[in-house]
């Protein structure tokens, strides 16, 4: 009874947050949709329904009764203290809310994850279903219930241009503020953003492309008409291929939001019938001016990680996750010539580890274990490195380290460390059994800026191993032939 009782506590507090959260987000959301109505027709731009999918796909610990009855009590609220009447709110909310229902269906029906980018035309489809789906089912709601009420704005003599403008409408709102929320970043990588902004110095030529944006929607502005919407597309495509997918989301609203009020204005202005007959026309155009940007940024982003993926294996030995030999050699020789070409003396630290006994494991074991080993042995090199050490494996169990900047003495204690951590973590097999595994580690040094090619160092290191090995494994030997120790 007592646990029945937590878990009903705990679930009311999750309704509870949801409701408050949600409620006040759509309540924020219809208002700001409803202040912008022009003359007695729907909202020029309604930015709550693409919020509440996108916030329900993207948190759906949110997605509850909780934060059903949160966007319901929103939408009611907002246009009950804007003097809308009651019975007319209710189908509105109505409509507003089976849209989102309908779109949240048919994407889980259909098992489609808005996160998988790279996989087919998964954003494509996205819009599709919603715009086919959720948007359709919301206007035909509309059409079919709204004329009949009290005090409506909709009329049956233009019943189909209603119903219309409310599809267009809801499909240019999720193509507009839909992918703002789903491509919104994690804090993790908003402060991996800042960071990499705070290293690297500004350049004009990152702006540029904003800027080609910017002025080609004044240009837009100042030479409205039908072919303005056209305007901002080459500047549109340079953003989607220099700038994440988020910032070209936020590009994206900026410029349909913009295009969109000046033409309704514009319009607006000549006539009601004027607007009535090209607002529809304009809102595909701009769904479709807003689809080719996302289109492109998500191909580009797939393009990039996929030639990351491409570098990464070549560069890293597959089974340990070190670099491989090859790469290892290239960043070790690019380390110690331009460390030996400043001014300012660095030192460079080679360490050539070689596991002891490890062809017995492979015989008794297998190679399988083998492999777990290495595994387990790299793990535990990697937790008393630096960041911005080399660590590779050369082949087989022998691994390399490069130390840069660091005094002999450090590098000798960390050499150490490696040498008592591997002895001391025995490796757990699946059946239970422990597997107790040591190294033995040639060293070498030298301070910059006196120039020893990184091959001396390595066989240099290579010959300390040796001794190592020969002196009964399971310890660090030093060369101290190299000078300026």
């Amino acid at each position: 009874m007592a646990i029945f009782t937590q878990l009903h506590s705990q679930k009311m507090k999750v309704n509870t947050r949801s409701f408050i959260v949600i409620g006040i987000i759509i309540f924020l959301c219809a208002l700001l949709g409803i202040l912008g109505r022009p003359l007695s027709f729907l909202a020029t731009l309604w930015v709550a329904n693409a919020v509440l999918l996108g916030v329900f796909l993207r948190y759906p610990n949110f997605l509850n009764v909780g934060g059903w009855l949160g966007s319901f009590t929103g939408y009611m609220a907002a246009d009950l203290i804007t003097g809308n009447d009651f019975t007319l709110t209710l189908f509105l909310t109505l409509a507003n809310m089976a849209n989102v229902f309908v779109s949240l269906i048919i994407i889980k029906s259909f098992r489609l994850d808005y996160t998988q980018y790279n996989k087919g035309l998964t954003f494509l489809y996205l819009f599709l279903l919603n715009a086919f789906g959720g948007c359709l089912v919301g206007a035909l709601f509309a059409v079919s219930t709204i004329p009949y009420v009290p005090n409506t704005f909709m009329q049956l003599d233009r019943i189909w241009t209603d119903f219309g403008m409310w599809w267009t409408g809801e499909i240019l709102n999720i193509i507009t503020f839909l992918p703002i929320i789903l491509a919104l970043p994690s804090k993790k990588i908003i402060q991996q953003y800042y960071k990499k902004i705070k290293q690297q110095p500004f350049q004009i030529k990152q702006v540029l492309p904003l800027c080609a944006v910017i002025i080609s929607v004044v240009f837009a502005h100042f030479f409205i008409g039908p072919g303005s919407i056209m305007f901002p597309i080459a500047a549109l495509i340079w953003a989607s291929l220099s700038y994440n997918l988020f910032y070209v989301t936020i590009i994206n609203c900026f410029v349909v939001t913009f295009l969109y009020t000046s033409l309704s204005a514009f319009y607006i202005a000549e006539s009601s019938d004027a607007y009535l007959a090209t607002a529809i026309s304009i809102r595909i155009g701009l769904f479709m001016l807003a689809l080719g940007p996302l289109t492109l940024s998500i191909i580009s982003l797939n393009r990039q990680k996929l030639y990351h993926q491409i570098l990464y294996l070549a560069n890293h030995d597959s089974l340990t996750t070190t670099l491989n030999r090859r790469f290892f050699y290239e960043e070790s020789e690019r380390v110690v010539a331009s460390s030996s070409n400043k001014k300012i003396a660095e030192s460079i630290s080679i360490l050539l580890l070689d596991l002891d006994h490890f062809k017995k494991i492979n015989d008794l074991y297998g190679h399988h274990i083998g492999d777990f080993v290495l595994q387990n042995f790299t793990t535990i090199v990697k937790s008393n490195l630096r960041n911005q050490d080399l660590f590779g494996r050369l082949g087989g169990e022998e691994f390399a380290i490069l130390l840069k900047n660091l005094s002999l003495q450090q590098s000798i204690q960390i050499a150490e460390r490696i040498c008592d951590a591997v002895y001391n973590t025995p490796i757990l097999l699946e059946n239970g059994e422990c597997i107790s595994i040591s190294v033995s580690i040639g060293l070498s040094h030298q301070t910059m800026p006196h120039y020893v090619p990184f091959q001396q160092l390595i066989n240099r290191a290579d010959h300390a191993l040796y001794q190592a090995k020969e002196k009964g494994r399971n310890q660090l030997c030093v060369d101290y032939n190299l000078g300026m120790i």
